[in-house]
């Protein structure tokens, strides 16, 4: 049986990459472009192979360099738990089933393995916001679904409601008004799942001052 890194899950699910004694990381070489490139086919057949101090290599050489990639795809949006989260999904993509991810990584069209890696990111990127806006929509469903609260109750939510949208921008009140609080299948679809994601994220942080604001 061919040999991986260890992977550990953490209490949330969230899958990480463990590296065996991992030694310390090592920039990318200052090759000429093709050099370069073979080496990291050779060091990709390695790990493909089973060779486990492969994968403590592969996992030392890239793993910086695609936080800093990921980091800067998620722009001021990403804190560091998601980088994090992103970039252990790409690492148990990568040696998920003895490397067959990994054994596609080809030099041909002139792109170093870190830009493989990179790429997958961006993969898993769109997989994780596609998931919290589904996960929202299930939310908003089941709330929906709820029974409808007392008639004081009701007008108090709505008064508060009216009086937060009343901070918001035009932009971020239509934003609400097709999105956060349509019925399902009503929202409005110019906007991108990330755009849906970092809107809806921004909003709730804004919710989340008026309430205290209101408390003072």
């Amino acid at each position: 049986m061919k040999s991986c890194p260890r992977l550990s899950r953490s209490p949330t699910g969230n899958t990480s990459v463990l590296p065996l004694e991992a030694p310390p990381g090592r920039s990318l070489s200052k090759q000429s472009p093709k050099s370069a490139m073979q080496a990291d086919l050779r060091l990709v057949k390695r790990c493909v192979d089973g060779e486990v101090a492969a994968w403590e290599e592969l996992y030392a050489q890239c793993h910086e360099p695609l936080c800093t990639s990921i980091r800067a795809m998620l722009g001021r949006h990403g804190d560091a738990n998601l980088v994090d989260e992103i970039a252990a999904r790409v690492w148990y993509a990568v040696v998920n089933n003895d490397g067959e991810l990994l054994a596609r990584y080809t030099p041909k069209r002139g792109a170093r393995l870190i830009t493989f890696l990179r790429t997958l990111a961006r993969d898993e990127m769109g997989r994780y916001f596609r998931g919290e806006v589904r996960r929202h929509q299930r939310e908003q469903a089941a709330m929906q679904d709820r029974p409808p609260p007392s008639g004081v109750d009701f007008a108090q939510t709505m008064g508060l409601l009216r009086e937060f949208l009343g901070t918001l921008s035009v932009g971020e009140r239509e934003f609400c008004q097709d999105h956060l609080l349509a019925q399902p299948n009503e929202g409005q679809t110019q906007h991108t799942s990330a755009s849906i994601w970092q809107r809806t994220r921004r909003i709730y942080k804004k919710f989340l001052r008026f309430l205290d604001g209101r408390e003072e």
